[in-house]
């Protein structure tokens, strides 16, 4: 078949983790599949909201014994109180990565079509806002999986025919005809344009996703996808818009698929209009957004850490004592000592003065970010007696060298 030609290219030489939910899409793939010769696992989520749901994966089970393939299972049910839509997605992409790591697979497929991507774009402009990606992506990540949607360029209709040419057997969900659904009720209305109609939308998402990687190409030189440098004179000229898509591009290279609300873009561009020194907001229980002396950065929670070390010659991968500090005498008859993050609100002795910490970090003028790690020496006695210096871009102070990058990732 011509449609077959229009299948995105698929290695030999790799595993794939194929989502099947025995539909007419899944299904044709797994065909597909099985005649290129690629190897494969298939993975299947039970939801028990149909009642064909048993059936279906009885289905899928008998189709992949025929030709000896394994077939993954998740049973689970919907809790109550929930959005139905947005709980199963999110339930089956944990699924997906979480196997693919248990079986060492690094790409997930999933069999998203053509009307699939023409309707998450209409979804996309019927609810409005910033997208990064128009319509679906032809591959992201998800932690360090990548997943795969080789059919964006196959309509339903001839996978549909594929199936029935090759009897492949499949069955149709018959909650994608219920109206309650919004992509549902763009689905029908989908159904009624004509091919000409539709390759006008296609245009239209090739288009604005060409604007967007063009905008990302223009701000390149703020640090992306690194930071933003909102210091430059180029920013002084940006967009609203044009901030909310980079700032969505710097979650997006962290992995996080988070939306941002035009509410929370407006805030922070006044605090950057206020010329604040520093920022933080939580972005998930796993990162927060820094805005640090002109740079916003995401930044992941920083590790809880402590260390003790018994003399000059304890060693650990993160921690070593300089030997120079020996001459200055601060660490005689310290030891044992401890390692971990200073607090604040502790002060120490140096060069006959006392410093606080809080009002060194200030004038060192370090990101609150490498705040909540920067490490200080403790005494046996749990009293603090040295911080190192932060200059920029010198991670070694005078007594203690360590590697600040292993305790942020």
């Amino acid at each position: 078949m011509k449609l077959l030609k229009k299948v995105a290219k698929l290695s030999k030489k790799e595993k794939y983790l194929l989502t099947c939910s025995y539909g007419p899409d899944s299904m044709a793939l797994f065909y597909y599949l099985l005649t290129k010769g690629i190897n494969f696992e298939v993975a299947h989520v039970n939801y028990h909201i149909l009642e064909q749901a048993d059936d279906d994966e009885k289905g899928i089970k008998e189709f992949a014994n025929k030709y000896d393939i394994k077939v993954h299972v998740l049973s689970t049910y919907m809790p109550k109180g929930v959005n139905e839509e947005i709980w199963a997605r999110d339930v089956r992409y944990q699924y997906f990565v979480e196997l693919a790591h248990e079986l060492n697979i690094k790409n997930v497929l999933v069999a998203h079509n053509e009307g699939d991507n023409i309707e998450t774009y209409l979804l996309q402009k019927k609810r409005g806002g910033v997208y990064l990606t128009y319509g679906l992506e032809k591959e992201r990540k998800r932690d360090d999986i990548k997943i795969i949607r080789p059919l964006l360029k196959i309509n339903k209709q001839d996978l549909e025919n594929y199936c029935v040419e090759n009897k492949i057997p499949y069955s149709i969900d018959p909650s994608n005809f219920d109206s309650k659904f919004l992509r549902n009720a763009i689905r029908k209305d989908l159904a009624k344009l004509s091919k000409q109609e539709k390759d006008l939308i296609l245009k239209e998402i090739r288009e604005k996703n060409l604007q967007n990687s063009t905008i990302l190409l223009k701000y390149e030189s703020l640090g992306l996808p690194k930071f933003i440098d909102t210091k430059s004179d180029l920013f002084k000229k940006i967009k609203k818009e044009e901030f909310h898509l980079i700032l969505i591009y710097l979650l997006k290279k962290k992995n996080i698929f988070i939306p941002i609300s035009e509410g929370r873009v407006d805030n922070l561009l006044e605090i950057i209009k206020q010329n604040k020194a520093t920022h933080q907001e939580k972005i998930n229980g796993e990162y927060f957004l820094s805005y640090d002396y002109g740079i916003i950065r995401i930044i992941k929670k920083p590790k809880k850490y402590e260390f003790k070390l018994g003399d000059f010659n304890s060693k650990n991968e993160i921690f070593s004592l300089n030997r120079e500090s020996k001459f200055l005498g601060l660490l005689k008859d310290k030891f044992p000592v401890t390692i971990k993050p200073a607090i604040e609100s502790d002060t120490y002795r140096f060069n006959n003065m006392t410093l606080k910490v809080k009002r060194e970090f200030i004038s060192w003028k370090m990101p609150s970010y490498l705040r909540e790690v920067r490490p200080g020496i403790y005494d046996k006695n749990g009293y603090l007696i040295y911080v190192p210096r932060y200059q920029n871009k010198v991670r070694k102070g005078g007594l203690l060298n360590f590697k600040v990058k292993q305790l942020l990732c």
